[in-house]
């Protein structure tokens, strides 16, 4: 494996505003790629290699959950952490994409600050990335 001078994020959104937020909140400390639908994750994901995934949860050409089961049918991202991204408050499309293998998620709108940590804590928590600080 070859050593990075920043984890790589892939941050998929259809909503550009979201995007710039997400690239500027984070790109001190990672290197961040975009994508504004589901088939583009799909194309760039491969190749990107990212380290860790967030990943809206309603998009109009594929839900994120459509699209966190396609991601995970690649080799090379099957255990990529992923944070699901939302502005949905129904509990039980919440449950379903939790109950597709990620224990995380940011519900919109976000503070930076709590961005950062919640992506430090789901690299943290998949052995990626140093310890998070007390």
């Amino acid at each position: 494996m070859t050593l990075r001078p920043k984890p790589h994020l892939l941050a998929v959104d259809d909503e550009n505003d979201v995007l710039l937020i997400l690239k500027t909140s984070l790109r001190e400390d990672y290197e961040v790629e975009t994508a504004s639908s589901g088939q583009e994750a799909l194309q760039k994901a491969p190749e990107f290699a990212p380290d860790i995934i967030i990943l809206d949860l309603m998009m109009p050409d594929m839900d994120g959950i459509t699209l966190l089961e396609k991601l995970r049918k690649e080799e090379s991202l099957a255990d990529t952490p992923v944070i699901f991204l939302t502005g949905v408050s129904d509990k039980t499309k919440l449950r379903e994409a939790l109950d597709h293998g990620t224990q995380f998620y940011i519900r919109k709108p976000f503070k930076p600050d709590e961005l950062s940590a919640k992506v430090s804590q789901a690299l943290h928590a998949s052995g990626i990335g140093p310890p998070e600080e007390a």
